[in-house]
């Protein structure tokens, strides 16, 4: 009567264990079509982008404006000789239609509107930014809801687990094999699941929230996913050429930056300009009843009596604005090219550290289950070291979902070419000992 225990037990341990899923090895990390379709909505909805392209369009209108010429002015006017009204009777009595017209100095416009096109060429990178940084927080999001869904998959497969390997320690312990204390702890360990379970699903909940904020839907609307975080094939690292270069050419503030270096040179430009002379042409028309009718025509020049105290200054003005910008768009250039270094080097660390969770270190946790359960059979080792060497595999396999996670964000990061330096940490360090982990099997 006591083997009979003794078969069943290895058997129920044997049919736990062979539960525990493999990884695939050809597992895609991220559904490239997913996320575009999660982006391509947030940027359908977004009132901020709409805002912004909209102010970028209100600029481009104010550029055809700034090289027209100034209104043309018409008066008409009466001159009367004598107390009573005498058109026609006296010659210096005539009514006059008059129109005068301001012609800047040539080139004066034609700057003027070149500005005006700088700014609105300015403008246009703000939805550029919107949308850069609009895309990368839908990513973000998307890969923390990916992490939560992949973690409450693994806590109920632990779940599972230790259900099972609660079955074994109760037919240990009516076998006189175990004592009561493993059972306890069993159910120990599934309490401290139930309650990780609890921290994942709202973790879930979290990101949910967050991902529909961006996305610009209601609360409680669902957001499927059908990618998975399973470590395995991982997307290929772009070369750290072909990214800097895309980073010089398609960050906004460094493309504004050289907008409006050579908006500050057109500046000075026409401050300069602003030294000559704008003229004033006019023409009038008088009607003086039956005499014959006069007309005149003229043109005046504006002088710039003042220009030490009143152009100078400005041309002053912008040539600082001008080598303002000028160093700006160095220092930006600077910042960029560190900047996309920095990315660079964290998304080939997570990737490596990646590549070593899927070929390493759960392959190795894995064979470290089996080689525990083969000794417990023998009786070489106690059934705690089973369960520490369960508690090391799924700890390390929410460690790799949390790289894969941050792999998905530190790509993001990279193409949004934010010039603030991200304030993570890197995704190992952000990943806690879960509950049923070796941490706390191994006070047992």
């Amino acid at each position: 009567m006591p083997r009979r225990p003794r078969r069943r037990t290895p058997a129920l341990l044997t049919a736990v264990l062979l539960l525990l899923p493999v990884p695939a090895a050809t597992s895609e990390v991220l559904s490239e079509a997913e996320a575009g379709r999660l982006v391509t909505e947030a940027l359908e909805r977004n009132p901020e982008l709409r805002a912004a392209r909209d102010a970028a369009a209100a600029a481009v209108e104010r550029v055809r404006p700034a090289g027209a010429l100034p209104d043309p002015m018409f008066s008409l006017s009466y001159e009367n000789d004598g107390a009573s009204p005498s058109l026609g009777e006296m010659e210096m009595t005539r009514l006059a239609l008059m129109v005068e017209q301001q012609i800047p100095f040539p080139g004066k416009l034609r700057l003027a509107e070149e500005i005006a096109r700088k700014d609105a060429e300015r403008a246009a990178t703000g939805p550029d930014r919107t949308v850069l940084a609009l895309s990368a927080a839908v990513k973000r999001a998307y890969a923390l809801l990916l992490e939560a869904r992949e973690n409450l998959a693994i806590v109920d497969e632990q779940i599972g687990t230790f259900t099972g390997i609660e079955e074994v320690t109760r037919a240990r312990y009516a076998s006189g094999l175990a004592t009561q204390q493993d059972v306890l702890r069993a159910q120990a360990e599934k309490t401290r699941l139930a309650q990780q379970r609890e921290s994942d699903r709202a973790a879930e909940e979290t990101s949910l929230s967050e991902l529909r904020e961006l996305l610009f839907v209601p609360a409680g609307t669902p957001v499927p996913t059908e990618a998975r975080l399973v470590p395995g094939r991982l997307p290929t690292l772009p070369s750290a050429e072909e990214t800097l270069r895309t980073a010089l050419a398609a960050t906004p503030e460094l493309r504004e930056a050289a907008l409006a270096k050579e908006r500050g040179q057109l500046g000075t430009d026409l401050a300069r300009r602003n030294l000559k002379p704008d003229f004033v042409a006019s023409a009038a028309y008088m009607n003086r009843g039956g005499l014959p009718l006069m007309w005149s025509a003229s043109i005046g020049v504006t002088v710039p009596l003042w220009g030490g105290r009143k152009q100078r200054p400005l041309i002053a003005e912008a040539e600082r604005l001008a080598s303002s910008a000028t160093a700006t768009e160095e220092s930006l250039r600077r910042r960029i090219e560190a900047l996309t270094q920095e990315r660079l080097v964290r998304l080939s660390q997570i990737t490596r550290q990646a590549v070593l969770d899927s070929e390493g270190v759960l392959v190795q946790d894995r064979l470290s289950v089996d080689a525990a359960l083969a000794s417990y059979r023998t009786g070489s080792v106690p059934f705690v070291t089973v369960l520490e060497a369960l508690g090391t595999y799924f700890s390390d396999r929410r460690a790799a979902v949390g790289r894969l996670a941050g792999l998905l964000r530190a790509r993001a990061d990279l193409d949004e070419l934010s010039l603030a330096r991200s304030a993570e940490g890197m995704p190992a360090a952000r990943t806690a000992a879960p509950a049923g982990g070796s941490a706390s099997l191994s006070k047992m």
